[in-house]
């Protein structure tokens, strides 16, 4: 066993082990600030008391929102082509809303008394439905990952219950992702008087779950030539495409809610400003909405991978922009407040993210979790075999 355990570390990607590192140094700085408080380690005050962790957090729910919309495709609207890119897409998922627990933790005060929605509900509050969302969310994220598990370690009998009750789960899992997707939306619906018009409407929570649906529909397409790349298994190139088919409608209900908006609200001038929050706004649709809506429309685009991949990538980017927009970017500015995060705060944060990354990095190496994607060095050997070779992946 040793020997085995020897040589296991000794093939390890470097990259495992420069992830690890950062995780280790970023976990380190994270218990000083437990200790120390978020005066002495961020830069956090009066006139931007949410920042980088609070919009990264937005972010990573956003693009983790693949785990329910793929969820519901496959088990609720019966289309089960789409199931070998469950269980990467749980995963993703998983790793995401752990991540965003932790962060949580270190944005609050009182980080020992983060139990206290449980114990003292305030159910006039937004972030209260949020908090129980999340966490009943993570829960079930463990319950459809944990088939995985059990099938590493022979653990039979569970594993056919958990499998049994899967779409129970998901119809949980996609009602949870719906109200906190959204509910997330509300928290910036008080602050009419501070978030700019640009951003700022009463159908922000609409906004926030169809652009997640975007988002995680551009994460399962990006996860899976990342895939390709690092663990050498990926999704056929008809499941990416037909994924792909999705995006454009959900990229263009997007684009007309936002339009709508300015237009219902004698608001489109602004656009026409050409000032700091005109063109981060026109930067926001440009790269995140118009473009992927356009590349995606292309079967051509669709079908190849390095294309799709660019796509995916600027959908994401759309939704970061509009994320940190929303929590800091785009808030008016008050007179003797000033934020950039603190050296703490980007340590932590890059820990985070760090250990996500490494999680699913020794997940994919040891679990089963690739089950009926592409062998991609088989699918090269049976094309370089074949009279008319095929494009690998396929």
């Amino acid at each position: 066993m040793w020997q085995r355990i020897d040589k296991e570390i000794r093939t390890m990607p470097w990259g495992v082990w420069a992830l690890a590192a950062l995780m280790v140094f970023g976990l380190s700085v994270a218990f000083y600030r437990l200790f120390a408080g978020l005066g002495t380690t961020t830069n956090l005050n009066d006139g931007y008391p949410w920042g980088l962790w609070i919009g990264f957090d937005l972010f990573v729910v956003a693009f983790s929102g693949g785990a329910f919309t793929l969820a519901a495709i496959v088990y609720v609207l019966q289309m089960h082509e789409f199931h070998p890119a469950v269980r990467p897409t749980v995963l993703t998922g998983l790793v995401g809303y752990g991540s965003v627990l932790v962060i949580l933790v270190m944005d609050l005060g009182r980080w020992d008394r983060f139990y206290h929605f449980i114990l003292f509900p305030n159910i006039n509050s937004a972030l209260f439905e949020v908090s129980w969302c999340i966490l009943l969310y993570t829960l079930v994220l463990i319950s459809e990952f944990s088939p995985v598990v059990c099938q590493k370690f022979g653990w039979e009998r569970l594993g056919c219950f958990m499998k049994k009750i899967a779409l129970p789960l998901v119809i949980v899992g996609v009602t949870l992702s719906t109200l906190h997707q959204s509910s997330l939306g509300s928290l910036f619906v008080v602050m009419s008087e501070r978030l700019h018009p640009l951003w700022y409407t009463p159908f922000i929570p609409v906004m926030f779950f169809v652009s997640s649906v975007a988002a995680g529909l551009a994460m399962v397409i990006g996860g899976a030539t990342v895939s390709r790349w690092v663990f050498k298994r990926t999704l056929s190139r008809n499941l990416v495409a037909e994924l792909g088919w999705f995006l454009p409608w959900v990229l263009g209900f997007y684009l007309i809610m936002k339009i709508g908006e300015l237009l219902a609200a004698g608001e489109l001038g602004l656009l026409a400003a050409n000032n700091y929050y005109s063109l981060l706004f026109l930067a926001e649709l440009a790269i995140g909405v118009v473009a992927p809506l356009i590349l995606f429309s292309f079967a051509a685009v669709r079908r190849n991978r390095n294309w799709a991949l660019f796509g995916a990538i600027l959908v994401l980017l759309g939704v970061f922009i509009n994320r940190f927009s929303v929590t800091w970017w785009a808030l008016k500015p008050i007179d003797g407040y000033f934020y950039f995060p603190s050296w703490q705060e980007i340590a932590i944060q890059v820990g985070v993210l760090s250990g996500a990354v490494l999680v699913y990095t020794l997940v994919g190496r040891y679990l089963p979790l690739f089950e009926g994607t592409v062998d991609v060095a088989r699918a090269e050997r049976i094309a370089q075999r074949s009279p008319t070779p095929q494009p690998a992946g396929d």
